[in-house]
């Protein structure tokens, strides 16, 4: 998914004992993450065999996902408090996020309308409610079908940054560990959330309006206003998590934002700014709703085997056992392969599936009729494509819009003061 991290300066490597090495094991995390979730999505053309062994005792798609969602967590209250300006935050997101997100948007809707890749007829046939919901970046939980599937990811992150803006509004941004607590114990007494409620159109019309609110509110610096606004942000990101889930989501969707507040409580704790014991205790609260819920799933959907029981549980181990392995690691020196490949993660994780399905034509027969093998060069050649792409994204797409974000943070300040 995604690359959460504050906005940095492309550079080739970090200097030794610098704050951008200090960090590089984030990057290493992301590294993992993204690595999971290709392999979930290719291994749907190729290494059929493999992914029928693996698939039966691992989530990897799931995995990789829940563990940028913790790193997200971790860096991203921080990165706030750290700056001390809602504004500055906002502006840096969107331009951290939004130049890539909107050139594969685009880039999808011109494959699609030549028939080169599969986008749902609903975005053609309602257009202007399709580009709002999109503009926010909300659109999985305002009923509106995604230009791309990974565009999930995003939606749950823009809700995480609108709780996360309102509890620092309020004064209330060390209560990260109660909300994931509070989050955890009502997915657990309501699960399964009923799914979409809220009719498209008038929904992204008063979110879309709600925003445009309640964003220059928080950033306005006006005690009154920053109140106002945080409240509204905040009632926008719990309704649409509890009233208009995805279907896919409504399951485990609120603990989704609960792994996030997982990071931050752990953040805290590492910075001393609450006790190990608490953090753990986040963790495991919220560890076992994500297993109550799986196995309520799977009992819904009449499969609950051993196996699968002990697969929601591996895939748990795995994304919370690399987040403590990278944590603890964290003094050593991050191998620069997964350095580099964190720093592009962001893009990785937004052109791969969109690789994918323009080159399913060949991987398709591949996977179908070629020895697993024989599979091994087709997977690398996709591998160096998907690379090669997605460091010239990073690198002409991701940067400029960081440095846009840089400077616009800069001129706000100089010309309308701190908030």
């Amino acid at each position: 998914m995604l690359d959460t991290a504050p906005a940095v300066r492309a550079r080739p490597e970090p200097a030794p004992g610098s704050a951008a090495e200090r960090m590089a094991w984030l990057d290493g995390l992301r590294a993992v993450a993204v690595l999971l979730v290709l392999y979930a999505h290719l291994s749907r053309y190729l290494f059929h065999g493999v992914r029928g062994i693996t698939g039966e005792w691992l989530h990897a798609g799931t995995a990789g996902v829940m563990l940028f969602f913790l790193v997200s967590g971790y860096i991203i209250p921080a990165s706030l408090e750290r700056h001390g300006s809602l504004r500055s935050f906002w502006v840096s997101r969107i331009a951290r996020l939004a130049p890539l997100y909107l050139v594969v948007t685009v880039l999808v809707l011109c494959l699609g309308a030549n028939g080169l890749v599969p986008t749902d007829p609903e975005l053609a046939a309602h257009p202007a409610t399709a580009a709002a919901a999109h503009a926010t970046m909300l659109p999985h939980l305002l009923g509106v079908p995604l230009v791309t599937p990974v565009f999930w990811t995003l939606t749950f992150e823009m809700a995480f940054y609108l709780l996360v803006s309102a509890l620092f509004a309020l004064r209330l941004h060390r209560r990260g560990g109660a909300v994931a607590v509070l989050l955890a114990a009502i997915s657990v007494l309501v699960v399964p959330l009923a799914p979409t409620l809220l009719p498209a159109t008038p929904v992204t019309v008063a979110v879309a309006l709600g925003l445009a609110a309640g964003l220059p509110a928080v950033a306005s610096g006006r005690r009154w206003a920053v109140v106002g606004g945080a409240l509204l942000l905040a009632a926008i990101a719990l309704t649409l998590l509890a009233a208009n889930q995805d279907p896919a989501h409504v399951w485990d969707g609120l603990l989704i934002v609960a792994v996030m507040f997982v990071g931050t409580t752990v953040h805290r704790a590492q910075h001393g700014q609450t006790g190990w014991w608490r953090a753990g205790t986040v963790a495991a609260a919220v560890g076992a709703a994500l297993i109550f819920t799986w196995y309520a799933e799977l009992d819904a959907l009449g499969a609950p085997t051993a196996t699968y029981r002990t697969r929601s549980v591996v895939t748990l181990l795995v994304f919370g056992g690399f987040f403590a392995l990278g944590l603890l690691a964290r003094a050593a020196r991050t191998p620069r392969p997964l350095a580099w490949l964190g720093r592009i993660s962001y893009s990785v994780y937004l052109v791969h599936f969109v690789l994918l399905q323009l080159l399913s034509p060949v991987l398709t027969p591949a996977g179908d009729r070629l020895p697993v093998l024989a599979q091994v060069p087709v997977a690398l050649g996709y591998l160096g494509l998907l690379l090669g792409l997605s460091w010239l994204t990073y690198r002409f797409v991701e940067v400029p819009g960081q440095r846009l974000g840089r400077r616009a943070v800069r001129w706000m300040t100089a010309r309308w003061g701190s908030d």
